[in-house]
């Protein structure tokens, strides 16, 4: 559990627990139970990860408040049972006129969630899951946004100023070079990185594996700056840590902020940690790697994974291509 300094919380890996009992505490009083009820069930019988986990709670309150705000009285078990599919449509569309796509897939994610959960304890019928509305997407339907090279130059060798340069310096190599998530970046610790044997391990995220690359000669260099030469000193095992009191572990959104300070000081528009994780995989295709080889270098176990990156394959792409019928008048 984060500790508590004052009213901020320091941020560790099991933070989103406090963010999720915060939310849910905003949430109508009589429900409250019931959400943490199923903050519970996702953990246990979902095996959801912390974080996913506040997402959907902060999904489910919002829903499980709409559901129950004219119910009156009888709690949330009562008002379920008495919820129809026209009602639970409603309620969707309600949601969907105020929020854009990604938000309202994630409504739809939970809702289906919390249905599962109440169907499990005989609130609502299993049929009810099936009427949550459906939003029409296209699977691979988009590009993958990834900076371009002169871009990526022009973030690594434009001066890095602030109140950690170094720290900030060595976390863009890290993302660039390697095409790290920012959460395996936040968890690196200090014994994951060999010096004599010159490589970088980055540790498994979501359902992937570990990853280790071999250290290259700037991201060494990088590295080693920021921990001779600014790193507090602080017995904390992670590599990359908050400059001001405490010296705890830099978290994964302090990363996405300083990637979208860096990428607008540059002039570029603000971008996420994962512009370079997409970059990093296009670069390795146009180099001729295979799509295995770079699920392997990103951590993935599945080839499904990466399949969006044959739609940047231009030179694959354009050998299979045929050309126009042409039409005689």
């Amino acid at each position: 559990m984060g500790k508590e300094l004052g009213k901020h919380t320091v941020w560790s890996p099991a933070s989103a627990e406090i963010y999720t009992q915060r939310r849910i505490g905003r949430a109508r009083r009589a429900n409250r139970p019931t959400l943490r009820a199923f903050a519970r069930w996702l953990a246990r019988s979902r095996c959801l990860a912390p974080g996913t986990i506040t997402v959907r709670l902060g999904s489910a309150c919002w829903f499980v408040d709409a559901v129950t705000a004219r119910a009156g009285n009888g709690g949330p078990r009562a008002a379920f049972r008495r919820l129809t599919a026209e009602g639970l449509e409603r309620v969707f569309v309600r949601y969907g006129k105020g929020h854009g796509l990604p938000a309202r897939r994630s409504m739809q994610a939970a809702m289906r969630l919390f249905l599962a959960f109440a169907a499990e304890r005989g609130w609502v019928g299993h049929e009810l899951f099936a009427a949550v509305p459906s939003l029409r997407t296209y699977r691979l339907s988009g590009l993958p946004r990834g900076l371009e090279d002169e871009q990526i130059g022009a973030v690594l060798a434009s001066p890095w100023e602030g109140e950690c340069p170094l720290r900030d310096r060595a976390i863009v190599f890290l993302l660039a070079t390697y095409g790290a998530r920012r959460g395996q970046v936040s968890a690196l610790r200090l014994v994951d990185i060999d010096w004599r044997e010159r490589t970088v391990e980055f540790a498994a995220h979501k359902a992937g594996k570990a990853v280790r690359h071999s250290l290259t000669p700037a991201a060494a260099h990088a590295v080693a700056e920021y921990l001779r030469r600014e790193r507090p000193t602080t017995d904390c095992e992670h590599v990359f840590v908050r400059h001001r009191h405490p010296h705890v572990r830099l978290s994964p959104v302090a990363i996405s902020a300083l990637v979208r300070a860096r990428t607008m000081r540059c002039g570029l528009p603000p971008r996420h940690p994962h512009a370079f994780r997409h970059a990093f995989a296009t670069r390795l295709l146009r180099c001729g790697q295979p799509l295995k080889v770079i699920a392997d270098l990103l951590g993935h176990r599945s080839l499904e994974a990466v399949s969006i990156y044959a739609k940047v394959d231009y030179a694959q792409l354009l050998a299979c291509a045929v050309e126009w019928p042409e039409v005689t008048p």
